[in-house]
């Protein structure tokens, strides 16, 4: 999308925010839902650091109302984080397997709270209140 140079701040924000967060919730649907690959985990973990980053460019004009939005999206961000992690060390083991049947435990236990925080980040209207809160 290329973008104007005579637009405001305010007109560029309510311009690509709506889409970006449109397409961040239906990523996050995507992988919250069913069984997904360590590799599409971590795709939605990059999702997740650019729909941050792209937030923060526009903190000036929404205010400290954003830093408790960023605060839930950075939550998810070290979930997925952990669990790209301990997905690396796995690959990276040669056959103990009781290190193996541990660093598997600790993926369930993420991915389970990555489930959680998912539920929590997607529930009761959430979508909703993140469109009205990005469009003032």
């Amino acid at each position: 999308m290329k973008l104007k140079s005579a637009k405001s701040a305010r007109e560029v924000a309510r311009a690509v925010l709506p889409k970006l967060l449109e397409k961040y919730f239906k990523a996050g649907r995507k992988a919250a839902k069913g069984k997904r690959s360590p590799k599409q985990l971590h795709g939605f973990r990059l999702a997740t650091k650019q729909f941050c980053y792209s937030l923060e460019l526009f903190r000036p004009l929404y205010g400290p109302g954003l830093d408790r939005r960023l605060r839930s999206l950075r939550s998810l961000q070290t979930v997925l984080g952990r669990l790209s992690d301990y997905h690396t060390v796995r690959t990276l083991l040669d056959g103990d397997q009781a290190l193996e049947a541990k660093i598997d435990r600790a993926m369930r236990k993420e991915l389970k709270q990555f489930h959680k925080e998912w539920i929590a980040f997607d529930s009761g209207g959430q979508l909703a209140r993140w469109r009205a809160y990005l469009a003032k």
